[in-house]
């Protein structure tokens, strides 16, 4: 079973892109084929996502758990907040069993064509939910293309 974060809206956009995770002296990579140019939709292995909402885009992307990837999902958010406006932790990731996520500088470029986005980030700290064991998020770069309004 995939599952997006909680998204209104959500299209499922071919995306495609790599992500680097250093975690307990590992390096761990998402990539979605051919070091991250080979582009997936959701169907059979993949559940992807994006919104461009109130001009903060969104994105997700996740990977069937049966694959055994060391990491199976990743969101990134340009900003979050709850009802009160604080700020939520804008970048989750499931690495192998865990949820982790953090409060990352996420930039989202829409190019000429307003649905098709990139998204990039990094050096960023995460952390587990479970008990706050850190991961790095040394790089993310996606590109994004049907991105929903």
């Amino acid at each position: 079973m995939l599952s997006l974060p909680a998204m209104a809206c959500v299209n499922h956009p071919d995306i495609a892109g790599k992500a680097v995770v250093a975690l307990d002296g590992e390096t761990l990579s998402y990539d979605t084929g051919d070091d991250g140019r080979r582009f997936v939709k959701t169907g059979e292995r993949w559940s992807t996502g994006c919104f461009l909402k109130d001009s903060a885009p969104e994105m997700a992307l996740d990977r069937a758990r049966d694959d055994d990837p060391p990491i199976s999902g990743i969101s990134l958010d340009v900003e979050r907040e709850d009802d009160d406006g604080e700020p939520l932790p804008n970048v989750t990731m499931d690495i192998g069993e865990d949820f982790y996520d953090g409060f990352c500088h996420v930039v989202a470029t829409v190019g000429s064509d307003p649905h098709e986005v990139d998204f990039s980030t990094g050096d960023c700290e995460l952390q587990r939910a479970l008990d706050g064991h850190p991961a790095l998020l040394v790089s993310a770069l996606f590109h994004v293309k049907e991105c929903d309004e």
